[in-house]
């Protein structure tokens, strides 16, 4: 499915409550292709990757946007079958190059910059089409809903920076790694921001009614979460409640968290 000049889109069948209808894999140019986030290791998304690139077009790269296992397995296989170079975080295993922040892929049709993009995960790249405005999110942001952020101490600051770093760019289209096309990326992008901004005062009015675990936050703040989803909540909470510390609004006193004398929601 074209969905940009010069870039397919395939989707994976690897639908779940994490990933949506799956996650969507990005064959980006003509005859020189780049493929982003090869996605699962599914025989059937790996035959449909090399079928969409067999119509006298060489796949040059493997891209990842993040090692998470929808996202980054099937570069394996299809090194394997193609003998194309996987090109991701330094800090993943496997991968044939490194990327570093700002470097410039020109292996492909289409020039694309990288831009390291960490918050959903340590180890998260987004990747930055300057011609036409489009960015390749990843992880970084859903076509639907939101994301799960890392479990990290600073993962809500960070993936703060982020968001504010791409919307800097003032990317015209955005490509998610799950769901849609987003065709008002900078819209999207403070849309974001205004979520998280909003987590911030749900769970300072949370804690205006007395202290709480981060469990008992999650019920207030997620209450339409079904309970299999909430750990993941519980990840989002637990780095807005870090970030709200680091702002001296809340303090923590073994598991329970409580406002700090000068917090307002």
């Amino acid at each position: 499915m074209l969905v940009a000049p010069q870039i397919r889109r395939l989707l994976a069948p690897n639908p779940s409550p994490l990933t949506g209808d799956g996650t969507n894999t990005y064959l980006v140019g003509e005859q020189d292709i780049i493929v982003v986030d090869p996605g699962p290791d599914l025989p059937a998304h790996i035959a449909a990757i090399l079928a969409a690139a067999d119509r006298g077009r060489r796949i040059a790269a493997l891209a990842v946007t993040h090692g998470h296992p929808d996202h980054l397995p099937a570069a394996f296989a299809l090194r394997e079958r193609v003998g194309a170079p996987i090109l991701g975080h330094p800090s993943l295993a496997g991968i044939d190059h490194p990327l570093r922040d700002g470097a410039l892929l020109e292996m492909g049709d289409v020039p694309i910059t990288v831009l390291e993009t960490p918050g959903h995960a340590r180890d998260h790249l987004a990747f930055w089409i300057a011609a036409d405005r489009i960015l390749l999110a990843g992880d970084l942001i859903a076509g639907a809903g939101t994301v799960v952020l890392d479990e990290t101490a600073d993962a809500l600051e960070r993936y703060l920076e982020s968001l504010g770093r791409v919307l800097a760019l003032a990317p015209r289209v955005i490509l998610p790694g799950h769901g849609p096309l987003i065709p008002d990326g900078q819209a999207k992008i403070r849309e974001y921001l205004a979520h998280r901004a909003e987590r911030d005062r749900q769970i300072l009015t949370a804690l205006q009614k007395g202290e709480a675990t981060i469990d008992e936050i999650v019920r207030q703040v997620y209450a339409s979460v079904p309970p299999p989803l909430q750990p993941l909540a519980a990840r989002n909470v637990r780095a807005h409640l870090a970030r709200l510390a680091s702002l001296g609004k809340v303090t923590r006193r073994g598991d329970r968290w409580r406002l700090s004398a000068d917090a307002r929601p």
